[in-house]
């Protein structure tokens, strides 16, 4: 009786830890954001209608390992991040019943600041019968760089998912 009752109360300590925002254990490994010293640049979204940011990290051997929600002050997302090193972060928004989820990278330079800027429209689209006729919904994001007085947009690299045996990586 003894064994069952602590068993119970580890089962418990454990649920109540993860349910209370111990969400690295669901995340996997952390995005470590650079120090005060470190080679660093800035990453800025304006929130509008419920978008997300995360920054994907990878083990040594290239797989995926997990993910972090860039911090958001309820207008704008804004984070420092790496510099000189390739970033790869996933752009989220749902609006309605509709999702958008854009993974994509870039190699942040020190003392830049990103804007992200999103957007989304629709095309028509022919059905087989002309009742069928229905729009199609499409969402993109790009990126604005800015250093000192001097913006430029920055070309990023749109990834797709290559699933292998126990190994998710992101694929140009």
């Amino acid at each position: 009786m003894y064994v069952n009752q602590k068993s119970g109360r580890f089962i418990l300590l454990a649920c109540v830890l993860v349910v209370s925002g111990c969400t690295s254990f669901l995340q996997g490994k952390q995005y470590i954001v650079p120090g005060a010293d470190d080679p660093a640049a800035t990453v800025r979204l304006k929130t509008g209608g419920g978008a997300r940011l995360d920054a994907m990290t990878f083990s040594d051997n290239g797989c995926y390992a997990g993910y972090t929600t860039l911090p958001s002050n309820g207008d704008h997302i804004e984070s420092r991040v790496a510099a000189n090193k390739e970033l790869i972060l996933t752009y989220w928004k749902i609006t309605g019943s509709s999702a958008c989820k854009i993974p994509f990278s870039f190699t942040p330079q020190d003392g830049a600041t990103y804007t992200l800027v999103q957007g989304s429209w629709s095309e028509p689209k022919a059905g087989i019968l002309p009742i069928f006729n229905r729009d199609e919904h499409f969402c993109g994001v790009g990126v604005i760089k800015k250093v000192g007085d001097q913006e430029s947009v920055e070309p990023i690299q749109q990834l797709k998912i290559k699933t292998g045996f126990a190994c998710l990586k992101f694929v140009k």
